[in-house]
């Protein structure tokens, strides 16, 4: 097999088995919540401590990839992540599970950024469809991870997960990384050029990353508090909006050679809008919220790595940008679902729909701005078809 293609269908397997860990809180937080003895609100922290830990893990992690191997250091965080998922259903105190879920966030942004980097710079032309397909193995393990998780107990959930980590961290430490690129090598020891347009990116990522953990993790218990079915139920609709994501990703990979990353972009947030604004009017009808979850999980499928073709086409990207990137959307996924948390504790479920419907026409507004920049901007990087052998 090459390398390159070795290289891309490692990092196909490490995003599924990151789809996985990320689905897997939001259906056990009753159970972890249990453990504890802590509220659904006070449980709702574990968001915060996990995306807490994929901030710093993003940011700090970044330059590394600029320097060092990166697959060692990916091998490093994949282990990491093993050992705290197989650690997390055991333990009953709220400040030591919070501690847990804090290292797999750190480890989830370490492999994140350096899944993304070492892909662009293993296949730097033709970026787009293949990124929308490592995205679309995430999405299949989100998918999976409910209904993995509704057939066998807590322990051997988080168990199970932990298992799948460990063949992928023995194939980093076997694989060679790919070569640092040289423009990045020569970009850092300067300026970053386009900072406005990178705090644009940033900002969208915030938005994004926010939108899909916070529907995620709450949607399961959005349906419970709103009595709108049963357990089953909750598990059910869960895994339709991961099979959602999975399935606009799918799709996405066929359209990302049809279509401009901006009309791409554009078709996802305004179905964004649209989902929300009809999840928000019709949130008490069960047939509603069914197929605004559809609607939701297709816009967010491939927008952000959509968005990250669309940012790449202008401007270089390192593994320090990246980690700045995956540290606003870490940031956005830690504050976001407690944000959505605290206002469903204290003022019901419906406030979930009113905050979505805010940060999406927020993100449509953002992108509109990031268009206009980019007419701009000289010399926007060519772009071509990918090559793995």
């Amino acid at each position: 097999m090459p390398t390159s293609l070795r290289r891309v269908s490692g990092y196909f397997g490490l995003f599924f088995m990151l789809g996985a860990v990320i689905a897997s809180l939001g259906p056990t937080l009753p159970e972890l919540a249990g453990n504890v003895g802590a509220t659904i609100s006070q449980i709702g922290i574990l968001f915060s401590t996990r995306s807490f830990g994929y901030l710093l893990g993003s940011f700090s992690s970044g330059a590394f990839f600029d320097r060092w191997r990166g697959h060692t250091l990916m091998g490093i965080f994949t282990l990491a992540a093993a050992l705290a998922m197989a650690t997390i259903p055991h333990i009953h105190w709220l400040l030591l599970l919070g501690l847990v879920v804090f290292v797999v966030g750190f480890a989830q942004g370490g492999v994140d950024v350096g899944s993304n980097t070492l892909l662009v710079w293993t296949t730097p032309a033709g970026t787009g469809a293949l990124l929308n397909a490592m995205y679309f193995f995430a999405g299949l393990g989100s998918f999976l991870a409910p209904l993995y998780l509704q057939r066998v107990d807590l322990i051997w959930g988080y168990r199970g997960i932990a298992i799948g980590l460990l063949p992928l961290a023995l194939w980093l430490f076997l694989t060679p990384s790919p070569t640092i690129p040289h423009r990045i090598i020569h970009q850092r020891q300067g300026k970053v050029t386009e900072i406005g347009f990178f705090v644009g990116f940033g900002i969208l990522a915030f938005l994004f990353i926010g939108a899909e953990v916070s529907y995620g993790g709450w949607i399961f218990t959005y349906l419970l508090r709103s009595e709108l079915g049963d357990e089953a139920t909750a598990y059910q609709m869960t895994s339709t909006f991961w099979l959602a994501v999975m399935l606009g990703r799918l799709i996405s990979i066929g359209l990302a050679h049809r279509l401009q990353t901006k009309q791409l972009i554009l078709c996802y947030l305004g179905g964004a809008v649209f989902s929300a604004t009809w999840l928000r009017f019709g949130a008490h009808a069960p047939l509603v919220v069914w197929v605004g979850t559809l609607g939701m999980g297709w816009s967010l499928a491939a927008i952000f790595p959509t968005t990250y073709a669309f940012v790449q086409q202008y401007v270089p990207i390192s593994g320090r940008i990246n980690g700045f990137v995956w540290a606003a959307g870490s940031l956005g996924a830690m504050t976001l679902p407690w944000f959505i948390g605290l206002q469903m504790e204290k003022s019901g479920p419906l406030s979930m729909m009113d905050i979505l419907l805010f940060v999406w026409v927020t993100a449509f507004v953002v992108f509109l701005w990031m268009l206009w920049r980019s007419t701009h901007i000289k010399k926007p990087l060519p772009t071509h078809d990918f090559n793995l052998d």
